[in-house]
């Protein structure tokens, strides 16, 4: 893609070498912390002075944890493998919010919009197309569908003062932009705000900087991609393991991109960094990220 700018990271690696698939990766302004997941383990990963790693805490939540985001009246809600839990700030569980029964289907990854819903969609095990949904849990704990037929669902980020909703589908290796309606938090119409080749990866989770910039993490493509507002590719970050999962924005300064990693489908003994966290120096800094009103 012509005028992209290509780079060599110069960041270094963080967080505990015995997550196998890292997911989720959330920055917790109310402790300083880098929050993620070990996702098929269903344990939170906890890190402290994130920029430096002083302090790694595991925590087992569920089964299966696919993200987690704070509440604004506190502790978190978090997805686990077949609904949502409310958790406190001791990481014990409250309430669970089934969403559904199926055996063949989990959570996967989601984020909530600037009034506090939280959005999370659903993948088949065997990542069939087609298998997932895209859930909507409003601040009174109830669910709906936001979007139907989905395959796999990562990445949610809102632009335009909330009237749009950037969205990846992973096996579809696409980025849409969606009409949304803040005042009721439907989906609209959509369009292909960023199509990505097979040779370079599959677009995996997401996050927004502050000048309109997304940051997709590229399973299978060893890297991350910046678009600008229009979907141009302007820079490439080189990761050094096949498959990174998810970034977000945090650190002292707002400008460190997290990135984290799984060791799904690579060999033992080969990419002794995969499933670990990747620190970035951005140059820019994230845009905000919305807690829970519920």
């Amino acid at each position: 893609m012509g005028g992209s700018e290509s780079e060599q990271q110069d960041g270094r690696w963080i967080g505990d070498d015995a997550v196998f698939h890292g997911e989720g990766a959330f920055w917790d302004g109310a402790t300083e912390t880098l929050r993620h997941v070990d996702m098929l383990a269903g344990d939170l990963i906890t890190i402290a002075d994130a920029e430096r790693a002083a302090s790694v805490v595991r925590t087992p939540v569920s089964d299966v944890l696919a993200l987690i985001r704070r509440r604004r009246q506190g502790g978190f809600i978090v997805a686990v493998e077949r609904g949502f839990a409310l958790i406190d700030d001791h990481l014990r569980v409250e309430h669970e919010i089934p969403v559904f029964d199926d055996p063949g289907v989990r959570m996967n990854e989601g984020a909530c919009d600037a009034t506090g819903r939280l959005f999370c969609g659903s993948m088949a095990y065997d990542a069939r197309e087609g298998g997932g949904r895209l859930y909507r849990l409003d601040p009174d704990l109830s669910v709906h569908v936001a979007l139907e037929g989905v395959s796999i669902p990562n990445g949610l980020v809102w632009t335009d003062a909330g009237r749009t909703a950037l969205h990846a589908d992973t096996l579809a290796g696409e980025v849409r932009a969606y009409d949304y309606d803040p005042s009721n938090g439907r989906f609209g119409a959509s369009r292909v705000f960023v199509r990505i080749d097979e040779e370079s990866g599959a677009p995996d989770g997401m996050a927004l900087d502050a000048e309109g910039g997304l940051w997709v993490a590229l399973w299978g493509g060893g890297a991350v991609h910046r678009y600008d507002v229009r979907g141009r590719l302007d820079r490439v970050v080189p990761v050094p393991v096949t498959n990174p999962t998810s970034c977000a924005f945090g650190g002292d300064g707002g400008d460190t991109l997290f990135v984290t990693t799984s060791r799904q489908g690579i060999d033992d003994g080969e990419e002794p960094f995969a499933g670990r966290v990747l620190t970035i120096r951005a140059g820019v800094r994230g845009a905000p990220v919305h807690a829970f009103a519920g």
